[in-house]
């Protein structure tokens, strides 16, 4: 038994890394079928089509979300960072808002559905509403919550990955690099 500790992996795990990247790909197949569809006349074939994989996706996003909160409450072999500048402290901050967002606006999804009394369908098998028909004005609200948060959460995300990318172009001090698959 060593007394000495061990030092911080250089890479988070392969599990946090696909996690990650998975739920970054979902969210932005999820807005983009969410705002696409809006350009498409009502009850045509490929807006149907949008519709359903919309929420199918958004059934595997929450399972997906619900996964990383688990992997990150264990543990889940994370790279653990002291917070010691403002820099640090925001930077946490930012990873916060963005499970929060996420948790809301996928709870929002479920409950647009559910508003009305109508289940959420995922790849043709529905999960059922557990409400009454909460009435129009309840669905708009809402529908309306779920609409600006997806904009909210696509900024918040952007900034997020800009900070990347200022990591990895303007730092070099390999922040993006502890993210991407490893080389070689």
């Amino acid at each position: 038994m060593s007394l000495t500790p061990e030092p911080s992996p250089v890479r988070y795990s392969v599990e946090t890394r696909w996690l990650h990247w998975l739920t970054a790909v979902m969210v932005l197949v999820q807005f983009g079928l969410g705002e696409g569809w809006g350009f498409l006349p009502r009850g045509t074939p490929p807006r149907l089509w949008m519709i359903a994989a919309h929420t199918s996706i958004g059934v595997l996003l929450a399972a997906t979300f619900l996964t990383r909160i688990v992997w990150a409450v264990t543990g889940g072999r994370a790279i653990r960072f002291a917070v010691i500048t403002p820099l640090d402290h925001l930077a946490r901050l930012v990873h916060w808002l963005l499970y929060v967002m996420l948790g809301t606006e996928i709870g929002l999804g479920y409950m647009l559905r559910w508003s009305r009394g109508r289940p959420v369908m995922a790849f043709g098998v529905p999960i059922n509403s557990p409400f009454a028909d909460m009435g129009v004005a309840v669905q708009r609200v809402v529908g309306q919550s779920h609409h600006w948060l997806a904009w909210g959460l696509i900024v918040v995300a952007a900034f997020h990955a800009l900070a990347a990318l200022y990591h990895a172009v303007i730092c070099r001090d390999g922040v993006l690099q502890r993210m991407l698959p490893q080389r070689g």
